[in-house]
C-alpha cells in the first residue's frame, strides 16, 4: 500500500469521524482518536515523495475535497467543546459564590482603621 492510500485512509476515517457530533460521554474519547489520526496522517504528508501516478493523483484530489470538509467541522466541534468549559467554568464560580458569597468581599470592610499613633 502506498503512501497516497495510506493518506486516503486515514483522511476518510477522520472525514467519518468528524460528520459524527461527539456525545457527552465520549468526548474525551473522540478528542484523543481525533488528535491520533491527525498526527498520523501528518507524518505521512511529511513522508510523501513523488512522481505520482494518474490514480494516486485523483486520490491525492479526494483528499483535499475531504480535507476542507474536515477542517471545517473539527473547527465546529472544537468551538462547541470551548463553549462548553467556558459555561462550566462560569458555573463553577456561580456554584462557589452561592455556597460562600462573603468570599469576595473585603476585610477592610466595617474596619476603622486608626492612623494616629
Amino acid at each position: 500500500m502506498s503512501q497516497v492510500d495510506q493518506l486516503h485512509d486515514i483522511t476518510s476515517e477522520l472525514y467519518e469521524l468528524s460528520q459524527q457530533p461527539p456525545k457527552a460521554t465520549e468526548r474525551e474519547e473522540f478528542v484523543e482518536k481525533l488528535t491520533g489520526l491527525l498526527e498520523q496522517r501528518e507524518r505521512l504528508i511529511e513522508g510523501l515523495e513523488g512522481p505520482y501516478t494518474d490514480e494516486e493523483r485523483e486520490k491525492g484530489q479526494e483528499v483535499i475535497r475531504m480535507n476542507k470538509v474536515v477542517n471545517e467541522r473539527v473547527s465546529i466541534h472544537m468551538k462547541q467543546l470551548k463553549t462548553e468549559i467556558a459555561h462550566m467554568k462560569k458555573r463553577k464560580t456561580s456554584n462557589q459564590k452561592y455556597t460562600n458569597p462573603y468570599q469576595s468581599v473585603s476585610s477592610y470592610d466595617g474596619m476603622f482603621l486608626d492612623k494616629k499613633k
